[in-house]
């Protein structure tokens, strides 16, 4: 009996891993809902409680130098996040736009910052653990978004001069979008990151809590209705699907019959979320007229990369004021357009390059490999979406890479504990 409950008590957290984490908590409280604070500042466009919160954060990484290195989690993948930052930056020297430049390279450090925070956090934290942190924040980024739908006072799109009968000021409430965040695929991006985590983690260590907030997690995807992100997660679940397949030579019954399961909730949630809001454009989803707008995007877009295809127009910039390729809705081109086709290139390879560590480290890390489908979803996203480009989507894509991270390392360095240990 003794043997059986030592481990138990490693699992449940006995131990520095599970100290209270006050700042994290309020930086995940932040990032879920990052409400401006004030919307005109010298140099920015806004400021958002995150925004303060990771200010300080910075500060203590700063005095943390003078007792010890930085953690940066796994070096490589650390330099991965780095480099496009530094690519940005230097950017300065020929964009077309400092003040665009500038507040993008800013972005980036906070997205930095928010992954060494992170990564400092939750060191020595079991996986358990990590997942306690990242079931929390994903079904905190659920809420403000069904106050929004439901039009509880104070969830109102933050979105300055939206007239109440423009399209874009509709759409936050015709399908689930958040008030900070802004309309539905930004949303769907965000949350689309932890789909597969948490599914993964209740069915592996049978937690019905992150089995639940899978299911309310991919909920909420499904009613964004954003065909980008779903068809990402759709072509991440299918190759883990074939990638097991080739593995074990055999169909898991239990796996078919969780897939049949989601696939019943979506349609639930497309249902329900019909029933709740009857303006709901179910119909336009399967419109081709958005596809053929980003499609002209993306012409323009290749249009003034051969005008300026070493150097690009500058990271953020908008090249020859307009405004519309500051987001192409393709994050690769997008580069391409900032920084020239040789770095733009490298650095999409960048992105690529986050899932294919994670892959790397399968041997040592379960989770580490659903983590690098988890990418593969967002990477998918990001060609057909501009959420990338997002100013508070980039570092909620760094913090979630940092939660990942913890929990990959997380669970290379505590022994997997059966389940039925946990029980005795």
């Amino acid at each position: 009996m003794t043997t059986a409950r030592a481990p138990a008590r490693l699992e449940t957290g006995a131990g520095p891993g599970t100290r209270p984490r006050v700042l994290l908590t309020l930086v995940l409280i932040a990032a879920a809902m990052p409400m401006r604070v004030a919307s005109s500042v010298p140099g920015i466009n806004s400021v958002s409680v995150l925004d303060i919160l990771l200010g300080a954060v910075a500060i203590t990484l700063f005095v943390d130098l003078a007792f010890r290195p930085p953690d940066v989690g796994y070096p490589k993948l650390f330099a991965l996040l780095c480099v496009p930052a530094v690519v940005c930056g230097t950017s300065m020297l020929w964009t077309q736009d400092p003040g665009a430049t500038f507040r993008a390279t800013i972005v980036y450090a906070e997205g930095i910052v928010a992954y060494l925070f992170v990564v400092r956090e939750l060191r020595g934290a079991s996986p358990d653990r990590v997942m306690t942190y990242i079931r929390r924040y994903s079904c905190l980024l659920v809420v403000p978004a069904v106050l929004l739908l439901l039009r509880v006072p104070g969830f109102g799109p933050e979105e300055t001069g939206l007239p109440p009968d423009s399209d874009r000021y509709l759409s936050y409430y015709t399908r689930l979008s958040h008030p900070a965040l802004g309309p539905s695929n930004n949303l769907a991006t965000v949350l689309a990151f932890f789909v597969p985590l948490l599914l993964y983690w209740g069915h592996v260590r049978h937690d019905r809590r992150c089995t639940l907030a899978g299911c309310v997690t991919l909920a909420a995807v499904v009613c964004t209705l954003s065909r980008g992100v779903l068809l990402g997660l759709l072509t991440a679940a299918v190759l883990a699907g074939l990638g097991g397949l080739v593995r074990r030579q055999r169909a898991d019954s239990r796996v078919a019959g969780k897939i049949v399961a989601a696939l019943a909730l979506a349609a639930v949630a497309v249902a329900l979320l019909y029933r709740l809001v009857p303006d709901t454009l179910l119909a336009s989803r399967f419109s081709l007229a958005n596809v053929f707008i980003r499609s002209q995007f993306a012409v323009d877009a290749i249009e003034r990369i051969a005008e300026r295809p070493v150097l690009g127009y500058g990271g953020g910039a908008a090249p020859e004021g307009m405004w519309f390729l500051a987001r192409v809705h393709n994050t690769y081109l997008q580069q391409m357009l900032y920084f020239g086709v040789p770095l733009g290139l490298f650095v999409s390879s960048l992105l690529v390059g986050t899932a294919v560590f994670f892959f790397s480290r399968w041997r040592t890390s379960a989770v580490a490999r659903v983590v690098g489908f988890t990418l593969i979803a967002q990477l998918f996203a990001f060609a057909v979406e501009s959420s990338f480009e997002g100013t508070v989507l980039r570092v909620l894509f760094y913090l979630s890479i940092g939660l990942a991270a913890a929990l990959v390392r997380g669970s290379e360095e505590t022994p997997a504990t059966p389940p039925h240990l946990g029980r005795t």
